[in-house]
């Protein structure tokens, strides 16, 4: 019986890589930051004069707003967050009208962490395309936020 041999050429098909070591070493970092985050807004308090960590007043402040009596680009997130964990979606966009839409990013990182740790043991690049930009987006819209209430300190 005659064998037929196809010759299939591997330049057609996308090249998986395994997970660089550095990409590890950043999806646990980005995964333990958002951990903390989104566990301390459920275990922070806010009251009419700061944060409240199981009755201790948190210490931790701006030091833009303490010293010089402007907000930054990212006051009110703490604060946001916390009221977020707790339901209360009209508060937190009063205290940081990104606040709500920050939360979601953070929180879909945990998941996305978990699968490129896990799952995924490969880059998928258009999930990490996806993840950047969203970033992108986030950060111009801080920045943008943090301009126009400058330019109402200023006007």
């Amino acid at each position: 019986m005659t064998e037929h041999c196809i010759s299939v050429s591997t330049d057609s098909m996308p090249e998986k890589r395994p997970l660089p070591v550095q990409a590890k070493v950043r999806h646990i970092v980005v995964l333990a930051l958002c951990v903390l985050a989104v566990s301390g807004s459920l275990l922070l308090r806010h009251g009419g004069d700061g944060l409240y960590l199981f009755g201790i007043r948190w210490p931790a402040g701006c030091p833009l707003y303490q010293n010089f009596d402007v907000k930054c680009a990212l006051c009110g997130l703490t604060r946001s967050f916390c009221s977020i964990a707790k339901g209360d979606f009209s508060g937190a966009a009063q205290f940081h009208s990104l606040g709500p839409a920050f939360f979601v990013f953070v929180c879909l990182q945990i998941p996305y962490r978990i699968y490129a740790l896990l799952i995924a043991h490969t880059e998928n690049k258009k999930l990490r395309l996806t993840g950047i930009c969203l970033a992108l987006m986030i950060a111009g819209g801080l920045l943008i936020n943090w301009l126009v209430y400058l330019g109402g300190l200023i006007l």
